[in-house]
């Protein structure tokens, strides 16, 4: 079993799951040490993740912190993807993690020009950004953001999930980033409660920033108290 508190209290740990994961018993994992996970909505611009809407409930129930992605085809229409992603998961609830738009699969981008790559991703971003009046972010690997989208500084105020499995210590953080903000440092872990193996993750912070991350809860004005005449 893999540890999944390693490297330490520096990290949260975390997983993402799709349809492929098929049945999971999210009570085992959020027993587990599992603090976080990253749930596929949708992909494209009419593929909907058929294991999304249990998922997202069940994961919900426990109250582990959830959040959406929306994994992209540059060759699709942009608004189409993003209104796709928004109708299917609905409006964000207290206490989800900002939703997350999945950039890979570079044999995809070849046909379009380097200059106007990181356009695409910017404008699905900025639609749903706008709808939800929440930042999204953005899950790419090094490798991508350099040869792929040429690190693009108009992506750097996103924050960033990065993928790269490495022995070392840290992920290398692509330019225009300094920093990761979620590390998917494994693709085939394995965690109580998901039969098959699933993608590991840590968070860079603690329970409270977690948190803070997170869609607060609505704030509640006190009600004045009736004052006698």
């Amino acid at each position: 079993m893999n540890n999944l508190n390693a490297p330490g209290a520096r990290f949260l740990s975390g997983i993402d799951v799709s349809s492929y994961q098929r049945t999971v018993d999210w009570t085992a994992v959020a027993g587990s040490g599992i603090q976080f996970c990253y749930i596929k909505a949708t992909e494209g611009s009419s593929c909907a993740d058929h294991g999304f809407a249990q998922h997202w409930r069940r994961a919900g129930e426990t109250g582990l912190a959830r959040g959406a992605y929306h994994f992209f085809h540059p060759t699709m229409p942009v608004t189409t993807q993003a209104n796709f992603f928004l109708h299917t998961v609905g409006e964000p609830q207290p206490g989800d993690l900002p939703p997350a738009l999945d950039l890979e699969a570079p044999e995809e981008w070849v046909g379009i020009p380097a200059a106007a790559r990181a356009a695409l991703a910017i404008k699905w971003l900025e639609i749903v950004e706008t709808r939800l009046n929440l930042a999204p972010i953005v899950y790419l690997s090094p490798a991508f953001m350099i040869e792929t989208l040429r690190n693009a500084s108009a992506l750097g105020r996103y924050r960033l999930w990065l993928a790269e499995y490495t022995s070392a210590a840290a992920p290398r953080v692509p330019s225009p980033w300094t920093a990761w903000t979620f590390w998917q440092h494994m693709g085939k872990g394995r965690v109580p409660g998901v039969a098959l193996p699933v993608d590991l993750n840590w968070f860079n912070g603690t329970a409270g920033d977690l948190q803070a991350l997170a869609v607060a809860a609505p704030q509640i004005s006190p009600v004045p108290p009736v004052v006698a005449s």
